[in-house]
């Protein structure tokens, strides 16, 4: 994947996509499949703002059942298995515990149920999926109060007098996965080019055909001449449909400031929910408080996920002090064993979702449906479609609308979808073991076993790649100074094949470097001198790099 912005000026696209997170390269990947002549702009990284605000689980939609919304739960399970299925480097099982008191809605007798019906209704969970390693087992019901306290020790709940275990999925890396989206949609012909920013969209009559863009790298101003223009600009949509009348539109929004924390080990090998202190209003068997969760992945905890009222430039958006120790409060007064101290919050990560005004009356913040504009209806705009997407495990299903509907406005028929049924850049494994084994033995001289299962998952089938780097220079066979598992050679792939631009787009999201917490100056120093031979940086714009990257894991006081 390279960044071309010649062709981007020069060619005439069948679609142009505003924003590179997760939905916006899943529906890049979806266009260019069917033939679309497609092209996508970010402003930022690919996946650097919402989309990498995950906390990495890929849902089957059991808390629909609160909701007796069965349509999303069959939707979510239809698409997890999706996604283990196009994607088995990146995506695994994960099980979920969920404590139980009483004898009603929080009691082992309504969770059993809720499992069994949730056995039921994703009874064909597993009926594409043929690696074992990615085949979601049965859930477990009426765990003992003993057992449940052995897989999650801080458990304290009051009352406690079992539990039940349902199976999710979890990525190993969201960065990748997205990036892996975008890499499918380059492969396939898709222009995708990061730093690049809508300045306006380009109105003929009562048409869009295409953005004004300007390359936030060098500062050149172009257009992308386009026949539909899809908005998938997450918390950013309000702004970049104003672009039609106004060439600096106001940048305040409503929307619901989501984090999560990276913490010690807090779970034996599975998530679990802990109720917080907000309700959900909107469910029609409610056990009370809305839950957060408490996820192992890779040595550590994921923490999360808040749901508090944002306003203002989503530009602007930080975390600060004040809210990590707010989280820590909440966690540990819904469950005090846990005993979290500031001090054990290695890293805070988050983002902003959707909002609508209808369910902040009611409490809720975080809309929990995605949302397709069609601007011919209520702007009497053709050529332009908003998307706001609020659930990463659906996006290939999102992407599969959009282009229903880019193909509408078009008035062309669309060839049949094939992205259910199509492996990622990185998917071609059929046995998940085996294949860890193959890279295993095919690693170059100095690539350790746990270097080498790193590389599995993250590049998957694409792993000759890294491998090919490593083994013709020693200096790309060793690990970056202080991580137990990345190579240097990702840092030279990253840069030459994967649009890497500033060092935190290497750091963040094309490795896993500071994805657990700050990795230390010497790592970055090292990352920051060979991007610096590679794309000719000085002495001062390195420097500059390290410290714009440093910035990531220092919060402001309030």
């Amino acid at each position: 994947m390279q960044r071309n912005l010649k062709a981007l000026s020069d060619g005439r696209f069948d679609l142009l996509i505003i924003g590179g997170g997760i939905n916006g390269v899943a529906a890049a990947w979806d266009a260019s499949l069917r033939g679309l002549q497609t092209a996508l702009i970010d402003k930022s990284d690919f996946g650097s703002e919402t989309s990498a605000a995950s906390l990495k689980i890929v849902h089957g939609g059991l808390r629909y059942l609160q909701h007796l919304d069965f349509v999303r739960m069959r939707e979510s399970i239809r698409e997890r298995s999706t996604m283990l299925r196009i994607a088995p480097h990146l995506v695994e099982p994960l099980p979920f515990l969920v404590a139980t008191s009483g004898h009603f809605m929080k009691g082992p007798e309504a969770m059993a149920a809720a499992v069994i019906m949730n056995e039921i209704i994703s009874c064909d969970r597993n009926r594409y999926i043929t690696d074992p390693a990615r085949r979601l087992p049965a859930g477990r019901v009426f765990l003992s109060p003993r057992r449940c306290r052995e897989l999650v020790p801080g458990l304290e709940r009051h009352g406690l007098n079992g539990g039940v275990i349902f199976y999710d999925a979890q990525m190993y890396s969201a960065e990748r996965l997205t990036l892996a989206f975008a890499l499918s949609a380059a492969e396939q012909g898709a222009l995708l080019a990061n730093y690049v920013e809508a300045t306006g969209l380009i109105r003929e009559g009562s048409r869009v055909v295409g953005a004004r863009v300007r390359d936030r790298l060098q500062g050149d101003e172009f257009e992308i001449r386009a026949d539909v223009v899809a908005n998938m600009t997450g918390p950013w949509s309000d702004i970049v449909v104003s672009l039609l009348s106004d060439d600096d539109p106001d940048r305040t929004v409503l929307r619901s400031k989501g984090i999560q924390m990276v913490g010690p080990p807090l779970t034996r090998g599975v998530a679990v929910a802990v109720p917080g202190r907000q309700k959900d209003p909107e469910a029609v068997l409610s056990r009370g408080a809305r839950h957060y969760f408490i996820t192992p992945w890779r040595g550590v905890s994921l923490i999360g996920t808040t749901d508090t009222v944002y306003r203002g430039d989503p530009d602007d958006f930080r975390i600060t002090e004040k809210d990590i120790e707010d989280f820590i409060g909440d966690i540990n007064a819904s469950c005090g064993g846990f005993g979290l101290r500031r001090e054990d919050i290695t890293f805070a990560f988050g983002g902003l979702r959707p909002i609508t005004e209808t369910n902040l009356e009611k409490g809720s913040t975080a809309a929990r449906k995605y949302e397709i504009t069609d601007h011919r209806r209520d702007l009497k705009i053709a050529g332009l479609i908003s998307v706001v997407g609020v659930k990463y495990t659906t996006c290939r299903f999102l992407a599969e609308r959009v282009v229903d509907l880019v193909f509408d406005q078009l008035g062309r028929r669309s060839p049949a979808v094939a992205t259910a049924r199509t492996r990622l850049v990185g998917g071609e494994i059929d046995d998940w073991e085996k294949f860890v084994a193959q890279v295993t033995a095919a690693a170059p001289q100095g690539v350790g076993a746990e270097s080498a299962r790193h590389v599995a998952h993250m590049y998957g089938s694409q792993f000759g790649r890294i491998f090919e780097l490593a083994g013709g220079d020693a200096e790309a066979a060793r690990l970056v100074p202080g991580s137990r598992e990345v190579l240097m050679a990702e840092i030279l792939h990253a840069v030459r094949e994967e649009t890497a631009v500033h060092l935190d787009d290497v750091v963040m999201r094309r490795t896993d470097l500071g994805s657990q917490g700050y990795p230390g100056r010497e790592a970055l120093e090292t990352c920051a001198d060979l991007m610096a031979r590679e794309l000719g940086w000085d002495a001062a714009r390195r420097e500059e790099e390290i410290e714009r990257t440093e910035r990531i894991f220092h919060f402001p006081e309030s």
